[in-house]
């Protein structure tokens, strides 16, 4: 198994990582752009190839205020509540 470590913390800890579904058909996948320089490019192209190899119930797009910080709650938990899966996009 492979150990992710979470970098957020003052000590980098292990992390477990969520299961992942064996297929995204069927499935809202939630496409975050975490406000980083040309991180929607990236996002765009995943949400054509996902919409050209897959049949996800639906693609949400959302958008943090910032790179700088987390999420707001209010946000994450909008996510978790409406989502099955949930794609990070970051580029410079």
């Amino acid at each position: 198994m492979t150990e992710y470590l979470d970098p957020t913390d003052s000590v980098a800890v292990p992390r477990k990582t969520a299961l992942r579904p064996a297929s995204l058909d069927g499935k809202v996948v939630t496409l975050l752009d975490i406000s980083k320089a040309q991180g929607n490019h990236l996002l765009d192209r995943i949400e054509e190839l996902l919409r050209e190899r897959a049949t996800p119930k639906a693609i949400i797009r959302k958008k943090k205020p910032t790179f700088a910080r987390p999420a707001p709650d209010a946000l994450r938990h909008e996510i978790a509540g409406a989502t099955d899966v949930v794609v990070e996009g970051l580029a410079d």
